[in-house]
Parts: C-alpha cells; sequence; structure tokens
C-alpha cells in the first residue's frame, strides 16, 4: 500500500487520483475527513489528524511500503524553519517506527543551500534527517517555483490590467507546475525501483516575468497588461494580506531574493535543461485562464 500526505493539496491529488487510476492500494493522508472522503469514494483509505503527531502519523503509516510525503503549509507560524522541522521530525520517527521503506519527498531547487533561501532552508533540514534514515530509499523531488503561485495575481490583473512581483522583471525563473510535479511522484510510487538516495528535478520553464506577463496578456485578452515589480515592503504587505504572518512573509522575500541572486537553481542539470512538459503557455492557456475566468464571473454575483 502507498501512503499520500497532503493528498487534498495541488501535487498531493494528482499524486492520488493518478495511482488510484492504475489500481493501486491507497491511503490518504490529511487534516479534514470531509475533505479526503471524494478518496474513500474511489477506494482509497482514509487517514485524517495532525503529521506532526507521531502516534496519528506512526498509525497512518503501518503497513504501508512507500510515502508521498510533503510538508504541509502553515502560512500563520511564528517561524516557518523550526514549523519544517517539526513536521520533519514527526515524519522521521513515523517512518522508522512504521517501517516505510521508500519515500519520494516534495522539496525544493535551492534545497542544497543551508542558508539565504527563506523558507526552502526547511526544506534543506528535512532533507538532511530523512538521509540519516540509513535503510530508507528516498528520492527527492526538488521543483521549480510553482506555477500556479502566478494565480495570486487575478484580482490585480483584473482589477487593474497590471501584473506585479518583487522580482525584476528580466530575471528567468526556474517553474514547475503541480501536475508535472504529482505526475512524476506518482511515476516514481508505481515503480518503486529507486534505491538509495537520489535527486529530480522538475523544471517546466525558465521564464521572466516580462515574459510570463506578455504570455498572460495575449491568453487573458488583455494586450495593455504590463508587469510592475514592487518594493519589498510591498510585497510583505501584500503577503501579510493574504494572511501569512510576518516572519513568513519575510522569508518568501528572502526567497525572491535568492531566486532573483541565481541561489536557488539546479545542481543536477544544466539550468536551461527542463525535465517536465509542462511550459508556463501551456499553463496560462490550460489553468491560469479558465481560473481568471471563473474569478471574472465570481466577482460579478
Amino acid at each position: 500500500m502507498i501512503a499520500i500526505t497532503g493528498a487534498t493539496g495541488k501535487t498531493g491529488s494528482v499524486v492520488a487520483d493518478i495511482l488510484l487510476y492504475k489500481g493501486e492500494k491507497v491511503r490518504v493522508v490529511g487534516r479534514s475527513v470531509e475533505r479526503l472522503k471524494r478518496y474513500q469514494l474511489k477506494g482509497a483509505e482514509i487517514a485524517a489528524g495532525d503529521q506532526g503527531d507521531i502516534d496519528f502519523f506512526t498509525e497512518a503509516l503501518h503497513g504501508i511500503e512507500a510515502l508521498y510525503l510533503l510538508i504541509p503549509p502553515k502560512f500563520d507560524t511564528d517561524d516557518f524553519r523550526a514549523y519544517y522541522n517539526y513536521i520533519g521530525d514527526a515524519a522521521v520517527t513515523a517512518i522508522r517506527k512504521s517501517g516505510v521503506k521508500k519515500v519520494v519527498f516534495l522539496s525544493s531547487l535551492g534545497a542544497d543551500r543551508p542558508e539565504g533561501t527563506g523558507p526552502v532552508i526547511g526544506l534543506h533540514d528535512v532533507e538532511k534527517k530523512l538521509i540519516q534514515l540509513s535503510d530508507l530509499d528516498v528520492v527527492f523531488l526538488r521543483s521549480g517555483y510553482f506555477m500556479e503561485n502566478t494565480l495570486g495575481n487575478m484580482d490585480i490583473i483584473r482589477s487593474q490590467s497590471i501584473n506585479t512581483g518583487s522580482m525584476p522583471a528580466d530575471v528567468p525563473v526556474l517553474m514547475a507546475a503541480t501536475s508535472d510535479i504529482g505526475a512524476k511522484a506518482a511515476e516514481l510510487l508505481l515503480t518503486r525501483s529507486f534505491t538509495g538516495y537520489a535527486i529530480t528535478e522538475i523544471i517546466g520553464d525558465c521564464i521572466s516575468s516580462k515574459e510570463m506577463t506578455s504570455i498572460l496578456a495575449e491568453v487573458l485578452g488583455i494586450p495593455s497588461l504590463e508587469y510592475i515589480q514592487v518594493s519589498d515592503s510591498e510585497a510583505e504587505a501584500e503577503f501579510t494580506g493574504m494572511g501569512m504572518s510576518q516572519s513568513v512573509a519575510h522569508s518568501y522575500i528572502e526567497l525572491m531574493h535568492a531566486i532573483a541572486d541565481g541561489i536557488v537553481t539546479t545542481t543536477q542539470t544544466d539550468p536551461g535543461t527542463l525535465t517536465a512538459p509542462t511550459h508556463f503557455a501551456k499553463f496560462a492557456e490550460n489553468v491560469f485562464k479558465p481560473s481568471f475566468e471563473a474569478s471574472k464571473q465570481h466577482a460579478l454575483t
């Protein structure tokens, strides 16, 4: 049986749907019974609880051969790194106690670095913890910046015909669609042929904010759409307005600087080598545009 954490999230839901379609025995792990029920209707077992609760997580992994592991987001925490380590410590203990042998862990580009990468530092810490389990086979999925993060700008694009961010307009950003991340994780869990410790980098595009905005202008039919870089303080205010704590918002500003400075990059492949099929133009057409149209209809009701 395969366990999937974050099963109702962007990547975990993809993993769960693929594995269930392929006829695998699956146990989905998440915080809410109600949100997990749709997988139960498809034949999955469900385990609802706090991933940081060692007793709960150990029981959730009982009888599990392979695990898709991620750190569930908690944007209101006062210390992102401490939170990642808290969840990571619980995962390591639960994996050891339950005897799980194969893990695919959702990490990030930049997790090779011990400092200066904002929230990615926490993923660096968890990678180190998992490596210490000598009898565990583990793949670290180091993904680019989620393309889905751009959906947070739908309101300002709709209301002001501008696209904003703290990233310099011409700096290329390594990006990945969460559908590609989930598909790669499912592929690895289906074969379970990986051994030892490995890194797989997920990169669907290398594209600047200015280029992304041009694509969105065409796809959305807003020819006047332009990209405007905002200051760190303006970006931090936007983040806190979305519900992030001051600490987490500051951490994400640090990540933006790390990306702009080329610190968050590949270690296994050339930065120009794409390893996933979804380019930003495809994402804009297939994901951003439908979401944008739906948000316009919602705003009118």
